[in-house]
């Protein structure tokens, strides 16, 4: 029994300093228990990080707030609360080392941000020696998402290179998205150095199985053919608008060219009705002529407010034709085409980006908001989304 008990109390489990450091890992980990112990021995109490021993250390480190590992398990009927805190924080150094080589990079990496306490024990130095050095953790570093710490492939990691001394890292392209780190008409590098443009549609990255438009390599497949539909939708409508402008302006030509509050005003939203089909066709994709559009729409908006007024009189006063009714309900359809018109070139020369509908996590205010100024957008002018920067506002 006395025997089996020095045997034990020889062993190099029981005593750390009789461990002879046979790799780069073994080293790292004695040294870091040093240091530790040197900075626990520190007299100074403004940089104190505990006691001298390691025992006391831990027992420091079980006191302290580590509210990441507790657990409230308060009942309704008691005013008690019952703590659970970490095993992990009740071992030894030695064998916390020990568990830590065990873990992947991202494991790794989500320990040492739970406490002020794994952050000292697992020290960069430890981490680089761990993965193999420079070069493989640097892989390490852009094989796995900075934010998240997924790892969902390096054809699905944008790559940051190294700047202000800072190492290479990548972000997976949820956590950018959510992020708002992208923005249309941009081409990004990825991780396994290949580069992918961002959907100009919903704002995602093209890569990987999501496979880029035929007609257009700035759009994912299935984006294109929604903004494909869009684009009919909003030639009809534009069709629409400009048959409903005609008829006002021939129905205030025929029935009421003696009114001068009906004709001289519709003859006019006639001819500026023109002048923005003109704006819409040849302004191009660099040229932001919103500004002005609005204004004319606002101008048109105004003009039709008089024959409403005149025609509505009649109506008031007794004698109800046809050719009144007609042309009071295309004057008021007109005026609702003008008004959305209008909204629509103000949300634009805001430059609100329609990609925020196709952000995750988004909540309910958020969705019905964005939704909104989506459909007036796609009302307005949806050509918006293959726009080029930097824009031209003369």
């Amino acid at each position: 029994m006395i025997r089996h008990n020095q045997i034990l109390r020889d062993s190099p489990l029981m005593d750390m300093n009789t461990i002879t450091p046979t790799s780069g890992i073994d080293l790292l980990v004695r040294q870091g228990i040093e240091h530790l112990r040197e900075k626990t021995a520190n007299p100074n109490p403004e940089n104190d990080l505990g006691p001298t021993s390691p025992r006391s250390y831990r027992s420091k480190a079980r006191s302290g707030d580590y509210s990441c590992f507790q657990v409230d398990l308060s009942n309704s009927e008691t005013s008690s609360t019952i703590e659970s805190r970490s095993r992990l924080l009740e071992l030894p150094n030695e064998l916390q080392y020990m568990i830590a080589t065990y873990l992947g990079f991202g494991d790794m990496e989500r320990l040492r941000r739970t406490c002020r306490h794994f952050r000292v024990l697992l020290n960069p130095d430890f981490v680089r020696a761990h993965f193999g050095g420079d070069e493989l953790f640097i892989r390490q570093l852009t094989s796995h998402c900075q934010s998240c710490l997924s790892r969902p492939g390096r054809h699905s990691l944008i790559f940051y290179p190294a700047t202000d001394g800072r190492p290479p890292s990548s972000k997976c392209f949820q956590c950018s998205v959510q992020e708002r780190d992208l923005h249309v008409g941009t081409r990004l590098q990825l991780a396994n150095t290949r580069s992918a443009w961002v959907c100009r549609w919903c704002g995602w990255p093209i890569s990987g199985s999501a496979a880029p438009s035929f007609a257009h390599q700035q759009f994912h497949a299935g984006c294109y053919d929604r903004y494909y539909h869009v684009l009919w939708g909003f030639l009809w409508l534009g069709f629409a608008q400009f048959a409903v402008g005609v008829v006002a302006a021939v129905l205030s030509l025929i029935y009421f060219r003696g009114d001068l509050l009906v004709f001289p005003p519709a003859i006019v939203s006639f001819v500026l009705l023109w002048v923005c089909m003109a704006f819409l066709v040849f302004r191009g994709n660099r040229v932001r002529t919103y500004h002005w559009v609005g204004a004319l729409e606002l101008v048109i908006l105004g003009l039709w407010i008089l024959p409403i007024y005149a025609v509505a009189r009649r109506i008031h006063s007794g004698s109800l034709e046809r050719s009144t009714f007609a042309a009071l309900v295309f004057y008021g359809i007109n005026v609702i085409f003008r008004l959305l018109n209008f909204v629509g070139n103000i949300v634009l020369m805001c430059e609100y980006d329609m990609t925020k509908h196709y952000v995750p996590g988004r909540s309910l205010k958020r969705k019905l908001l964005n939704a909104l100024m989506a459909g007036l957008i796609y009302w307005t002018y949806p050509q918006c989304v293959e726009q080029r920067y930097p824009p031209d506002y003369n």
